[in-house]
């Protein structure tokens, strides 16, 4: 009896032991820091029009702010020479090849999403990129946290969000700088869109008003 009950343990142990090896390559996820510093973070989702890229690298490169910019593979695509400048002067990260809701696709699709964007990226700029991932719509599940984790990433969330994805229904600058403003606090990661050009307009007021009340914009490379 007692080795049955041994044998019992040993194939629930062996059934048990697959999930534990899984789970211990889960993505992090980071939605924010650990609220001890004054440091922000700013990050930007890029895809689809690049007609406001260019004059937010301008904003950055001239306050001198870092930024990681997460974006999806037809924009590096189309926008090569753009692509390239990003990944000088900032972060470029992975938002994905086809901008896809990774929780509706299946593992392998996964992969190829994610390998198909370090390739077109490495092609583009030259050298690998940062291995920081944003997930499309910010949908994620435990599967493809697993899968991330296996290929060395991050995952960035975030904890400071306003409505700047739909370009059509552009909320305005006073819009854009009072929800940043009212939301952002110590250690925040701030998610921002190019789509909308009061996000451009708006971004150098935000900077000089944040660094006004004590923040420091930081790197994500800060959080890892």
């Amino acid at each position: 009896m007692k080795r049955i009950i041994q044998l019992g343990f040993l194939l629930s142990l062996m059934l048990f032991l697959p999930v534990l090896f899984v789970s211990a390559n889960r993505a992090t996820v980071i939605y924010h820091g650990s609220r001890t510093s004054d440091k922000i973070y700013l990050t930007f989702d890029d895809g689809y029009s690049a007609k406001n890229t260019a004059k937010i690298l301008d904003v950055l490169k001239e306050k001198n702010v870092p930024a990681t910019f997460f974006v999806e593979g037809g924009f590096m695509t189309e926008n090569p020479l753009l692509s390239k400048r990003i990944a000088s002067e900032q972060i470029l990260a992975n938002h994905t090849f086809t901008h896809v809701d990774i929780t509706s696709i299946s593992d392998a699709t996964f992969i190829k999403e994610i390998k198909t964007f370090e390739e077109k990226a490495l092609e583009i700029t030259g050298k690998p990129i940062k291995k920081y991932f944003r997930p499309p719509m910010g949908r994620f599940n435990e599967d493809k946290l697993n899968i991330l984790g296996d290929m060395g990433y991050t995952v960035f969330m975030w904890d400071v969000q306003h409505y700047d994805y739909v370009p059509q229904d552009d909320q305005g600058v006073d819009y854009v700088i009072n929800s940043i403003l009212k939301k952002t606090q110590k250690e925040s990661i701030i998610l921002m869109h190019t789509l909308t050009k009061s996000n451009a307009t708006a971004l150098p007021k935000v900077i000089d008003l944040l660094r006004e009340k004590g923040y420091v914009f930081a790197s994500l490379n800060d959080l890892v």
